[in-house]
């Protein structure tokens, strides 16, 4: 009988959950960022208030996940984030929420976004506002936002499956982490996302949560130096090599835990 008060009761909270996740986002790019935006005559400036602000709500929707015994979540060597300047942060990305969570730990970070999300009625005008990277396809462009944004000492959160994993499926990285970090030899703090039981993966609507509370493990592991990865191969090499030899790393990972 209490895992049924359970199930219906984390059901209901997760729609409630998505709503509200959609609504403050709404609302925000509404009532939240132009008063910033009127305040704030520097644009870097007014980028970082923006950011805070998104930091501040997720840490806000991440606890009321817990509290509320919908989700929860444990950060495991999330200090490391403090020392971390300039430096990609790399993750596997099982479900929804894993932006979320990384980014109510990071209170400046930089996100390349798919740009589907920039045409969204509900967060895009939030990817805007928080000058986060649109990744449409156009690499020399979003390279050049990169540089910037490491030059300035800023972290870039991505997850090179570009998607959520498919489960039951290995994962397959994309090469644009790679091409940004061989090209500005910047730093990898890796990221290993562990969700048991699986919710919200692709392909999975909302509404079909698991039949135990889902718990999600963040783990902040090495800090792979790049300054002298494959020094002397060409970069089209390196590359490839990085691709594979993350991929692998993270195959290992999911398959032991």
């Amino acid at each position: 009988m209490f895992e049924k008060i359970n199930y219906v009761w984390r059901l209901i909270g997760t729609g409630i959950a998505f709503a509200c996740f959609s609504l403050g986002g709404a609302l925000m790019t509404l009532f939240v960022f132009p008063p910033i935006a009127l305040l704030t005559k520097d644009d870097e400036t007014r980028i970082r208030r923006v950011r805070r602000v998104i930091y501040h709500a997720f840490r806000f929707f991440v606890f009321m996940l817990r509290i509320g015994g919908i989700i929860d979540s444990r950060f495991h060597g999330a200090e490391k984030l403090s020392q971390l300047r300039g430096a990609l942060i790399v993750a596997n990305h099982p479900a929804l929420l894993d932006t979320v969570f990384l980014m109510s730990r990071m209170p400046d970070v930089q996100c390349i976004v798919k740009h589907e999300l920039w045409d969204n009625p509900y967060l895009g005008g939030v990817m805007r506002a928080a000058g986060y990277i649109r990744n449409d396809g156009d690499a020399m462009s979003m390279m050049t936002q990169c540089e910037k944004a490491l030059a300035k000492g800023q972290n870039i959160l991505i997850f090179p499956e570009g998607t959520r994993s498919v489960p039951g499926q290995p994962i397959r990285f994309q090469r644009g982490f790679a091409n940004i970090a061989t090209h500005f030899e910047t730093p990898i703090q890796l990221v290993t996302i562990l969700c048991d039981p699986p919710t919200l993966a692709k392909g999975s609507p909302w509404y079909a949560i698991p039949p135990r509370q889902s718990r999600f493990d963040i783990s902040f592991d090495e800090l792979l130096d790049m300054s002298g990865y494959l020094r002397h191969e060409p970069r089209s090499i390196k590359v490839r090599r990085l691709t594979r030899e993350l991929e692998q790393y993270y195959i290992g990972k999911l398959c032991h835990e």
